[in-house]
């Protein structure tokens, strides 16, 4: 993904305006996600996602590269399938914090995590028309406070966090050209509510709102059989979303692994 934005960074003391200045910010970060997914039962399926995740800052010429949060999700599909009804999909995950936290770090130095522990969940349909999959999601996620911090941020020292609730929905379908050929477009939308920060002074600071939405084409083509490989591009629409996004995903067979019923 690539990010850019210009913001203002200004302090105010006894309302005298004491600094004032205009801050660039572009960042490329390059994410590698391997995740294990198992089957429990027909309409049950448990997975874990593994990232690990490079950084770059263009304009201080920084990077940072490591483990990002390790997460932990389940897929249920609680009702058969049935024509003329449309499925219904309940998923949910937790997430850790096991990446270099933003809070536990110098204010200046970049992160491969977000900091804190967070749960969420919701639901999913789709309706096939042959050739074309309709689907669509809606789903929340909450996280956990975070106290015992010592993060020096100007003169103040951050003493705890609450990132608060987030939320967000997305539609889209997918279009067969032929066996091997297929094309996705979709759209995602999600909402972050003001993230609470409390000093060791007393002084406490609540961020703004965010909204977050992009636009995403996915084109999937069969190398093999048995193998489909996806690329996405994805289009930020609001300055909260990433200005640009790129992905590449493809199943790996680990040989020996598993076997192949005849």
């Amino acid at each position: 993904t690539y990010y850019r934005d210009s913001r203002i960074d200004a302090s105010l003391e006894d309302g005298r305006l004491n600094n004032l200045r205009v801050e660039d910010d572009a960042n490329h970060t390059l994410t590698n996600t391997f995740t294990l997914q198992y089957g429990v039962l027909d309409n049950l399926t448990l997975s874990a996602s593994l990232p690990f995740m490079a950084k770059k800052q263009l304009i201080d010429d920084k990077t940072a590269a490591g483990l990002g949060d390790i997460s932990f999700s389940a897929r249920w599909e609680p009702f058969p399938l049935k024509q003329g009804r449309l499925p219904l999909i309940i998923f949910g995950s937790a997430s850790t914090k096991t990446g270099d936290s933003p809070y536990e770090i110098a204010i200046d130095e970049l992160s491969t995590g977000k900091g804190y522990y967070s749960v969420g969940g919701g639901v999913s349909t789709r309706k096939y028309i042959d050739p074309v999959v309709l689907f669509s999601s809606v789903s929340a996620s909450y996280g956990f406070k975070e106290s015992g911090l010592d993060q020096v941020r100007g003169n103040r020292i951050l003493e705890s966090f609450d990132p608060g609730l987030s939320g967000g929905f997305s539609f889209g379908f997918a279009y067969s050209f032929n066996y091997d050929v297929s094309l996705t477009m979709s759209y995602q939308q999600s909402f972050n509510t003001g993230a609470k920060f409390y000093f060791k002074n007393g002084e406490s600071f609540k961020s703004a709102d965010q909204s977050s939405s992009m636009l995403s084409f996915a084109l999937g083509v069969r190398v093999s059989p048995a193998t489909i490989v996806n690329g996405t591009v994805g289009i930020g629409l609001t300055e909260d979303a990433p200005d640009v996004s790129l992905g590449l995903s493809f199943p790996l067979d680990i040989i020996g692994f598993g076997k192949k019923l005849r």
